[in-house]
């Protein structure tokens, strides 16, 4: 019984008072295909305004204790990278990088956007990250960085669907991703959300009491991009 509790207390810091629904659907990756990537040789470049720019991935409990687990919001102001907007539009482009050691942890107001408790303690937020960062998860001291670049835009400049190739923690995806674009003269915005499996990635959830209590292999990854003009 107390090897138990021990499992179930890690558990909770890690994937950590309440159930929450969770997305049941997830976009589905594609092993990296032999494409390279086309970087167009004129147009107007932008970059990425890492101040204004935010990343959030919503991380949920899973498995028939989840009720005894707490969702997670973790991300921040962890962007970098560049547009170029090329004419015709769908022949531009991006490329951003994701600072893994700058990701923080349940801020209050992220976890109140999402429903969930906005209080969270400093021991389990301490702890949640330490594991997001290990070895086991994210590896952030081998892979300080997810890599993500386009290799191809459909759609109209106002909602494109941009194919994307993501590297993370040593292995590469690739997902085709809607988002919602305003464009001015001198900034862009660029805003959406993406479903994604973390086995999909060769990350393994974490999992205690015999799998009962569990993170769910799903994330569901918010983004908002601002680039400025250059």
């Amino acid at each position: 019984m107390k090897k138990l509790s021990l499992a179930l207390l890690a558990a909770v810091l890690l994937a950590a008072c309440q159930a929450q629904p969770r997305p049941s659907i997830v976009d589905e990756t594609r092993p990296a295909s032999d494409r390279s990537i086309a970087w167009p040789g004129q147009g107007q470049r932008f970059v990425v305004n890492q101040n204004e720019s935010e990343l959030r991935i919503v991380v949920y409990a899973d498995g028939p204790l989840a009720r005894f687990g707490h969702p997670h919001v973790i991300g921040g102001a962890v962007l970098a990278g560049e547009v170029m907007l090329a004419e015709p539009f769908q022949d531009s482009a991006l490329r951003l990088d994701v600072d893994v050691t700058a990701m923080e942890v349940d801020r209050p107001s992220w976890r109140s956007d999402e429903g969930f408790d906005p209080e969270m303690s400093a021991s389990a937020i301490a702890d949640t990250r330490r594991n997001m960062l290990s070895s086991a998860v994210l590896n952030a001291e081998q892979y300080p960085e997810i890599k993500i670049e386009s290799l191809a835009i459909s759609g109209p400049s106002w909602q494109p669907d941009i194919e994307l190739r993501i590297h993370l923690v040593g292995s590469t995806r690739e997902l085709t991703v809607p988002i919602a674009l305003d464009m001015g003269e001198t900034s862009l915005v660029a805003t959406g959300r993406m479903l994604i499996s973390q086995r999909d990635f060769g990350i393994e959830p974490f999992s205690a009491a015999g799998g009962n209590l569990a993170v769910a292999d799903e994330l569901l990854v918010r983004f908002r991009v601002v680039a400025d003009a250059r």
